[in-house]
């Protein structure tokens, strides 16, 4: 009997780059969901879905080369987070449109790949040590790891679109992403990586025809030496004023010392989640709002909000 690869947990982690991210873009929002109230929504934006959904697929393809399996996992990862749309004429529309954007990616880059370049890791996690705290650790998932003809070794970043191919690409450029991963597996495979390559996969939410449906690859993207070192003395930077903060709040300091950043409530064209409660005086002891649900496991102190001055000081 044919069996598909298990699928990896793609679950935020406490240690990665979205982790740090969502307290730069938003305090508040970083504490109601990390933080004593362990707050999530009941519900998950669609992009989101599908974009979950289309990585355990390619991921699929890459390990087994078959893409009647892949294009099953896209289907079955849908039908398994169903509860997590918000509607239904959403979750169908999602279960159509996710297969057929697979599908056209294999055809267009998905069979190439294997042909020419040489896999070397697909949704690798990889764990790397910040300066100045070999124990403490800076976590990410790689999409893919592959060597092309000429010797470059590269990552591979997947992305899905339905609004626009130049944002992404401009998201890439100018993100930290892409500057993580370039540190990282250099550091974790002990060589020079390259670039990293975007591949992205657009299909504007207002088409219907798959024929609409965009793949790109294109310039390159590189970080310098300098880069990578002015990134992970700013994560260190970040993680220590959590740390502080968090501290202060469990010793009874006012939790808005997490500040609301207004400016990210209609990210993404819509309103933020946790726009309505954000203004709650909520903890750890309060009663879950409407709409949302306790993440799992409890609030603690684990060593990611243990002070990091040494850190900063080896850095």
């Amino acid at each position: 009997m044919e069996t598909r690869t298990v699928k990896p947990n793609r679950s935020a982690t406490s240690s990665g780059l979205h982790f740090y991210n969502l307290y730069q873009c938003c305090q508040r929002k970083f504490f109601l969901r990390f933080g004593p109230p362990r707050l999530e929504p009941l519900f998950v934006a669609t992009p989101l879905l599908l974009g979950g959904a289309f990585h355990e697929g390619k991921a699929e393809f890459y390990r087994t080369g078959k893409d009647k399996h892949a294009l099953a996992l896209v289907k079955d990862e849908i039908k398994d987070r169903k509860g997590e749309f918000e509607n239904r004429d959403e979750y169908l529309e999602t279960l159509s449109r996710a297969p057929a954007m697979l599908e056209s990616w294999i055809n267009e880059f998905g069979k190439d790949d294997l042909k020419y370049l040489k896999i070397i890791d697909v949704e690798k996690m990889i764990k790397i040590p910040f300066p100045g705290k070999p124990k403490w650790n800076f976590t990410m998932r790689l999409d893919l790891i592959a060597e092309d003809r000429f010797d470059n070794f590269l990552v591979f970043e997947t992305k899905t679109s339905s609004w626009s191919i130049k944002s992404t690409l401009i998201n890439i450029e100018c993100g930290d992403q892409a500057t993580a991963y370039l540190w990282g597996a250099t550091k974790h495979y002990r060589r020079k990586v390259t670039a990293v390559v975007p591949d992205i996969t657009f299909f504007s939410k207002n088409a219907a025809d798959v024929r609409a449906i965009k793949n790109y690859r294109g310039e390159l993207f590189y970080r310098e030496p300098e880069d990578f070192a002015f990134f992970s003395r700013s994560m260190v930077q970040v993680a220590s004023e959590i740390s502080q903060k968090m501290h202060a709040v469990q010793k009874g300091a006012d939790p808005a010392i997490f500040a609301r950043n207004p400016y990210f409530c209609p990210a993404f064209n819509r309103k933020c989640e946790y726009a309505d409660i954000c203004r709650m005086n909520l903890t750890g002891k309060s009663k879950v709002p409407a709409g949302f649900r306790k993440r799992p496991g409890k609030f603690s102190t684990p060593e990611m909000f243990q002070p990091l001055e040494d850190a900063i000081a080896g850095s």
